[in-house]
C-alpha cells in the first residue's frame, strides 16, 4: 500500500485550485472600508444561517403541537434519566444515589451516572449553572450549541455567501439534527461537535497555513473531550494523525494507527470503568465467551447477521441515513482502489484525499456499530449520524459536489417522512401533563452523607415516566428490568403490585398508592 499512495499529496500542495484557497482569495484586495464591509456582511450571513435551525425548530413545534418550546417536558426514559442526573449533579455533585439498570454499579463506584457515563450530566450541569435547570432547559441549550457550532464552522472555512447558504440547506435538511433538537438527549451535543470538527478536518486536509500545531492540538483536545461523552469519537484520532502533514502513505497510515490505538483503548477503557453495565449484547457476549469461546463466536456471528438485516428496517429517515452512509463509503473505496491500481499521481488526488478521510471517518464507526451495538430502535441512527454530518460538511467545504448532492438529495426525498417522525417522536413532549402529578417528594427525601443505595429509588418500566422529574435531586433512579431474583438494595421502590409481589411484600412498606402500583420503602 505504501508504494502507490506514497506519491499522494494534498491538493493544496499540488495546485492552487480554487477550492483549496480561502473564500475571497481569487479577488484582488480592495479598499480597507470595502474589505471591512464584506467581513461584516459575511458575519451577518453566518449569524442568520447559524440561528436558522432554532427558528425552524420553534416553527415545527408550533405547527405540529400548537404550543411554544417552553411547553416541552422530558418524556423518553433516557431523557428523564439525563434530566434528573443533571439535577442531582448540580445539587450534590458525586454524593447522589445510583443511576443504573437492575442496581448495577460502575467499576469506579463513586461514578453513579448510569450506562451512558457521567460526562453529559457534568457538562449540562456546568451550563445550567448559568442558565438554570428547568424541564424545558435542554432544548434551549441545544439551539444555542448548534448555532455556535455552525457559526464556528462557517468562520473556520471562511465560507462565502453561496457556501453559507448550502451549509444552511444541509443542516436544515439533516433530519437527525432536526429530530433531536427539541429533546434532552445527548444527540445535539454530538451534532455540534461534528460541525466544529468538520472545520478542523477541512483545514488539516487542505494543509492550510492556519493548520498549525495549535489547530492540531485543538483537534486532539476536542476529540478527547468528545470521547468522554461517547467513546466512538476516539476512532477519529486515526484520520487526525494520518491527515496531518503534506503527504500520505502506507507507512504513515501505520504510524497514525500506532498513535491512535492508545487513545482509542483509553477512551473505551475509561468508558467501561465509568459507566454502569447495561444488560445488552456486549454484557451477554462478555459473560458467555470465557465459558464457551465457540458459543461466544456463534452469538457474535448471529448478532452481525441480525444487524445486517436491520439496515433495511425501521423508519424511512433511518433507512435513508444508512443508505447515504453506505453509498459514500462504497464510492470512497472505489476511488481509492482505482488510485492504488493506477499507482501514479494524477489530477484526481484531491478526490482521493477526500475519499480517504470519508473512509477513516465512516467505516470504523460503522463496523463498531455492526459488531457491538444494535442496528435498530434509533440506536445506530444516533451513533452514525454525527459521522455522516461530519463527512457531509467536510465535503461541502472541499467542494465535493457528489457527496453534497447525495446527502441533500437523500434528505429532501425524506421530507414527508421527517414530518411524520417529528410529530410521532415529540408528541409526548408537548402533551398537557404535569410532572408534579405524582407527589413523590412528599415521601422521598435525600439524606446527605447516607450510603448511595439509601438515596436510590428503584422503578420498573410501567412507572418510568415524567412524574420522576419530581423525585428530589440527589436521589438516584435505577430501572428494574431483569432483577426478579436479586436482593433489593434501593431504599425506595416505585413499582407495580406484580413487581412488589416478586420482591416480597414482607420486605416492603407501602408509603402511598399510585396509578400504576405503589411507592414502597424497603425494610431493613
Amino acid at each position: 500500500m505504501s508504494g502507490p499512495i506514497k506519491s499522494l499529496k494534498y491538493a493544496s500542495m499540488i495546485s492552487p485550485s480554487a477550492k483549496n484557497r480561502p473564500a475571497g482569495a481569487n479577488h484582488p484586495a480592495g479598499p480597507p472600508h470595502a474589505s471591512r464591509r464584506r467581513r461584516w456582511v459575511n458575519t451577518a450571513a453566518w449569524a442568520v444561517i447559524a440561528i436558522s435551525p432554532a427558528l425552524v425548530t420553534v416553527f415545527l413545534v408550533q405547527h405540529y403541537f400548537n404550543v411554544g418550546l417552553l411547553s416541552y417536558t422530558p418524556g423518553w426514559s433516557d431523557e428523564i434519566e439525563y434530566w434528573h442526573q443533571v439535577a442531582t449533579f448540580r445539587t450534590v455533585g458525586f454524593g447522589g444515589g445510583v443511576y443504573s439498570v437492575d442496581e448495577a454499579e460502575a467499576k469506579l463506584p463513586f461514578l453513579r451516572f448510569g450506562s451512558h457515563g457521567p460526562a453529559f450530566p457534568m457538562l449540562m450541569s456546568g451550563i445550567s449553572a448559568i442558565t438554570g435547570w428547568h424541564p424545558f432547559s435542554a432544548p434551549l441549550v441545544n439551539l444555542v450549541l448548534v448555532a455556535a457550532a455552525i457559526f464556528s464552522y462557517l468562520a473556520l472555512t471562511r465560507a462565502g455567501w453561496l457556501r453559507a447558504v448550502l451549509t444552511g440547506a444541509l443542516v436544515l435538511t439533516f433530519w437527525p439534527m432536526m429530530l433531536y433538537l427539541p429533546s434532552t438527549m445527548q444527540e445535539t451535543v454530538h451534532q455540534a461537535l461534528a460541525i466544529v470538527l468538520a472545520g478542523v478536518f477541512f483545514l488539516l486536509i487542505r494543509h492550510d497555513p492556519r493548520a498549525t500545531r495549535t489547530l492540531f492540538a485543538a483537534g486532539v483536545v476536542l476529540l478527547a473531550l468528545a470521547s468522554l461523552l461517547r467513546p466512538t469519537w476516539a476512532l477519529l484520532f486515526l484520520p487526525l494523525y494520518f491527515l496531518r502533514g503534506g503527504t500520505m502513505s502506507g507507512r504513515k497510515l501505520v504510524l497514525a494507527a500506532l498513535k491512535a490505538i492508545p487513545a482509542i483503548v483509553a477512551a473505551f477503557g475509561l468508558w467501561v470503568a465509568a459507566s454502569t453495565p447495561f444488560p445488552g449484547f456486549v454484557s451477554h457476549l462478555s459473560e458467555l465467551t470465557p465459558r464457551s469461546p465457540l458459543a461466544g463466536t456463534k452469538l457474535l456471528l448471529l448478532h452481525i447477521w441480525i444487524n445486517a438485516k436491520g439496515f433495511a428496517k425501521g423508519e424511512w429517515v433511518q433507512v435513508g441515513l444508512r443508505a447515504a452512509l453506505l453509498t459514500i463509503s462504497v464510492a470512497a473505496v472505489i476511488i481509492v482502489v482505482r488510485h492504488l491500481r493506477r499507482g501514479t499521481a494524477d489530477h484526481h488526488e484531491d478526490l482521493v484525499a477526500d475519499s480517504v478521510f470519508h473512509l477513516l471517518n465512516l467505516v470504523p464507526a460503522l463496523v463498531m456499530v455492526v459488531l457491538l451495538y444494535d442496528v435498530s430502535d434509533w440506536r445506530d441512527y444516533r451513533v452514525l449520524a454525527p459521522h455522516l454530518l461530519l463527512s457531509a460538511l467536510v465535503a461541502l467545504a472541499r467542494s465535493e459536489r457528489i457527496v453534497v448532492i447525495l446527502v441533500l438529495a437523500a434528505d429532501l426525498a425524506l421530507v414527508g417522512a421527517f414530518g411524520a417522525a417529528f410529530s410521532e417522536l415529540h408528541r409526548q413532549h408537548f402533551v398537557q401533563v404535569d410532572p408534579k402529578a405524582t407527589s413523590l417528594s412528599r415521601y422521598i427525601a435525600y439524606k446527605k452523607g447516607a450510603p448511595a443505595w439509601e438515596n436510590t429509588l428503584m422503578v420498573d418500566m410501567p412507572n418510568y415516566d415524567a412524574g420522576l422529574l419530581n423525585v428530589p435531586a440527589g436521589v438516584g433512579l435505577t430501572l428494574r428490568i431483569y432483577g426478579e431474583n436479586r436482593q433489593v438494595r434501593s431504599r425506595y421502590l416505585l413499582v407495580t403490585k406484580e413487581t412488589a409481589l416478586k420482591i416480597g411484600l414482607d420486605r416492603l412498606r407501602l408509603l402511598t398508592s399510585t396509578g400504576r402500583g405503589g411507592l414502597y420503602l424497603r425494610l431493613n
